[in-house]
Formats: C-alpha cells, structure tokens, sequence
C-alpha cells in the first residue's frame, strides 16, 4: 500500500515515524503534503527521506491510503476545491478532532471508505495508544502495531482525544511539576527530571495503582501525608475536570 500524509506537523511526522518503524511502509512508499516549505524539506530529509509532495491532488492519486493529521479548518480550505474523484474507491483516514463523518464527507464525497481515528504522539515509538471506528482489516492490523490499538464506536472518538492523545499533555504536566517540585528542594534540573522520570516510570511498571498508593504511604509516614495533602486539595478532581474540559472542547 502506498500512503499520503496530508499535513506534515508533529502529528504527521509521528505517523511517518509510526508507518516506518513498524515496516508497515518503505519510505518511498509514503507522500507527504504540507503548505510549509520547512515541514516538507524535513519530510524529504535524512530523518525520513519520503516523498514531499507540493501539489495536494498529485499526493492523493500516488496514495491508496490518505491521512488527514492537520487541523479542522485547514482540512476544510485545502478540500473546498478538491476533485473528488480523485478520493473515489481510496481509503481515507482522519486524525482530525471534532470533524464528524458528515463534516468530511461533504469535502471528500461518499465514494471513499472513511475511518476516524484519534492517535497518541507515541505511535511515533510504536507505545502509542490510538481508537479507531470500523476499518479494513489490513488498516487494522497497521493501527495495531502502533501500539495500543482499540476499535470504538464514532461517538467514542472525541473521548480517546481527551483521554489518551490530550492525556499525554497531562502526564507530560504532572511529571514537570514533579520536576519542578525537585529543583525548589536543591536538585538541579536535569537530576530533578531524571527523579521523575524513573519515579513515574516506575509507578507505571508496578501497575495496579491504588495498591502501590497503598503500599508506599504507611500509616503515618512521609507519602501519607503527601497523599493526604492531594487528596485535601481534590486533585483527582482536578485531573478528571481538565480531561472532560477537552472532551467539551468538541462535545459541550
């Protein structure tokens, strides 16, 4: 299969990185389209050394696959003149927040088969986590070597937007503060982030949560009252308002 990546930012450079680390495409096989001269002199750069394509209907015919990782009204500005026929039989995917299947249909017409898809920037480490509504199989299996992959319903999409590809903003913010917290006690920057790091990672490799909370914070020690103070203070709380505050952001 031959793929085209219709806008080229952090988004489309994870997927490029995705397709090719998991030997779902050869770099020859995968066209990039950007409106930025830069975007595309990256994509055609050692880093990936794909195609980079200026003209966004040549980038679809050479594609059997499209995908659309840019923004809602870019989409909209790019396709408000496209041919049509040119999507006709092709698959396309949408990386895209808040554009409902109609939404799309009305710029690429019916004649194509359309998949939503919302990844985590960590399919570029093939550790990603992304939820995709009914797709070919051989689409499918791709989506799955990206890391953790899950077929959900199209009211579902704009949930793994906010949980997992907004939530890893959120993890990233929760461990910076931990860092920060690290360097206002005297460690230095890179140690405090390293701390973090491992502490984080550690937590996540230990599974089961609420038993490490419990196992850690003995009664009347340190972590307990750590935890007590975060606890008096709502955080978790907090961490669920901030993700339904991004769900709302196209579901309010």
């Amino acid at each position: 299969m031959k793929f085209s990546i219709i806008g080229f930012g952090n988004l489309g450079q994870a997927l490029a990185h995705a397709l090719i680390k998991s030997s779902s495409a050869k770099a020859e096989d995968i066209y990039a389209f950007d409106k930025s001269h830069e975007a595309l002199s990256f994509a055609e750069g050692n880093t990936f050394n794909i195609n980079a394509l200026t003209d966004l209907s040549l980038a679809i015919k050479k594609s059997d696959v499209v995908f659309l990782t840019l923004k809602g009204y870019v989409f909209e500005e790019l396709f408000s003149n496209i041919d049509t026929e040119l999507l006709s039989g092709k698959t396309v995917v949408s990386f895209m927040a808040g554009e409902t299947f109609e939404s799309i249909y009305k710029y690429i017409g019916r004649d194509t088969t359309l998949v939503r898809a919302m990844p985590s920037l960590a399919i570029a480490f093939l550790e990603g986590v992304i939820g995709y509504t009914k797709a070919p199989p051989e689409l499918a299996e791709i989506f799955h070597r990206f890391g953790y992959a899950l077929e959900t319903e199209p009211d579902n999409i704009e949930k793994f937007m906010a949980f997992s590809a907004c939530g890893l903003g959120y993890a990233a913010y929760l461990i910076d503060a931990f860092a920060v917290a690290g360097e206002q006690m005297g460690f230095s920057v890179e140690t405090a982030a390293e701390i973090a790091g491992l502490t984080f990672k550690n937590a996540v490799e230990r599974g089961g949560f609420k038993g490490t909370v419990k196992a850690v914070a003995t009664p009347g020690g340190a972590t307990e009252q750590g935890v007590n103070y975060m606890d008096s203070c709502h955080v978790h709380n907090i961490v669920a308002q901030a993700i339904q505050k991004a769900y709302e952001r196209y579901n309010g």
